[in-house]
């Protein structure tokens, strides 16, 4: 097992890699919304908000530089928001998959919620909806926006689970 320092140094590197990697996920949604005109629907701003812990968790877990119980820990709370973000993910493919399905996402329990909570007009920019669940109006490699946010969930879910392993070769 390699000294708790070099645990340590590689936790904190690790962490900040999956913080910059969320920043730029957001970064890329943020492109999207404001330059291509593609306003988020509700399960959107919920797949940003899984973005936004999963950043704070990498965020908190870069500036601690635990050691190899801490990077445990951490990535147990990364992996928890990974997969919660993968269910949403995997929701929204599922809504998107069936035009009537899709419709019913106006006025349903998430966009309520979203409502009362008014994180839109926390950070309009960022947590602010007005697309429908329906649209699929961008692709890249054949991936919508909701199926390129899943995999990336599923990427971070993986990364989270390899964590506490990698740090210690």
């Amino acid at each position: 097992m390699p000294d708790p320092r070099t645990i340590a140094e590689r936790s904190g590197r690790s962490f900040t890699a999956l913080f910059v990697v969320c920043i730029g996920l957001l970064g890329c949604a943020l492109y999207l919304q404001h330059v291509r005109g593609l306003d988020p629907c509700p399960w959107c701003v919920v797949q940003r908000l899984g973005f936004i812990l999963i950043a704070l968790i990498a965020l908190v877990g870069a500036l601690h530089r635990p050691g190899a119980a801490g990077t445990l820990v951490y990535s147990l709370l990364g992996l928890a928001a990974a997969v919660a973000g993968a269910a949403a993910g995997a929701y929204h493919v599922w809504l998107q998959s069936d035009p009537a399905r899709a419709a019913k996402c106006a006025g349903s329990p998430v966009e309520r919620i979203l409502d009362e909570l008014a994180l839109g007009r926390i950070v309009p920019p960022l947590l602010q909806y007005d697309g429908p669940c329906t649209l699929k109006p961008w692709s890249l490699l054949g991936l919508s926006i909701p199926e390129w946010s899943l995999a990336w969930f599923v990427l971070l879910a993986l990364v989270f689970l390899a964590l506490p392993i990698l740090v210690r070769r």
